[in-house]
């Protein structure tokens, strides 16, 4: 299974509440040009798991768009990736989807939480630096539990 990990673009600093931030200008900018690369991979991806804050449903409506519409019917909220998710949830519905036979999974999420889920998957700590809107592919075996990081894309 490929999982594409991505944080959230660059969000405003002060909102109602952390949830209802909303990406700045800049942040529109990084995702569209994050996008763009994903489109080059070439991937189909099958599933797009998304956080349900402003600024992640703002970056998948970015991403959305570079594929000229044809995530939304892929799209799926998930509660438990929001900031402080808990990452074993995040890996059992992985593994759940890969049972599914689901190849490609696009995952949308925020800080720490993606990097956890990537030093998780990767048996590794420390593993990549999340700056807003990068994406990380992962080569997810789950055998043998042990993913392969195959790319850090940053803005």
């Amino acid at each position: 299974m490929q999982i594409f990990i991505m944080r959230h673009g660059e969000a405003e600093m002060m909102a109602e509440s952390d949830m209802a931030r909303h990406l700045t200008s800049n942040g529109r900018k990084q995702v569209r040009q994050q996008a763009e690369w994903l489109k080059s991979v070439g991937v189909n991806i099958d599933k797009v798991i998304v956080s349900p804050y402003v600024r992640a449903q703002e970056t998948f409506d970015e991403v959305n768009a570079v594929f000229v519409d044809t995530l939304r019917g892929k799209k799926e909220l998930c509660k438990s990736i929001t900031p402080y998710g808990d990452v074993a949830i995040v890996i059992e519905y992985l593994s759940v989807l890969n049972d599914e036979g689901v190849e490609n999974v696009f995952l949308i999420s925020h800080l720490p939480l993606v990097g956890e889920i990537v030093a998780r998957l990767v048996n590794q700590t420390n593993t990549v630096n999340f700056y807003p809107s990068t994406i990380v592919q992962i080569e997810w075996n789950k055998s043998d539990k042990r993913g392969q990081l195959k790319h850090i894309c940053i803005p």
